[in-house]
């Protein structure tokens, strides 16, 4: 069963900058709530700037595929084996 999912999010500062980050979550999928959170990541370090974001990549992936992309169990399986 894929139920949980990895996006990469580009998210454009101010019109000329971007940043790349991984959002990770299991569930209902929301891409709202994909970019929000990317915004908010890069808003902890840019409080001023002007933020929007892209999902670039959306994968429904399996817990064992995960495992295999991200390198580890997602967080809210505590990295139980």
């Amino acid at each position: 069963m894929k139920n949980h999912f990895i996006d990469e999010v580009n998210v454009i500062i101010d019109g000329d900058k971007s940043e790349i980050v991984t959002i990770t979550g299991a569930g209902a999928y929301n891409s709202n709530i994909v970019k929000n959170k990317a915004i908010e990541m890069i808003k902890e370090n840019l409080p001023d700037s002007k933020l929007a974001a892209v999902i670039l990549t959306h994968k429904e992936v399996t817990v064992e595929e995960y495992r295999q992309i991200i390198g580890s169990n997602p967080p809210w399986l505590f990295n139980i084996d």
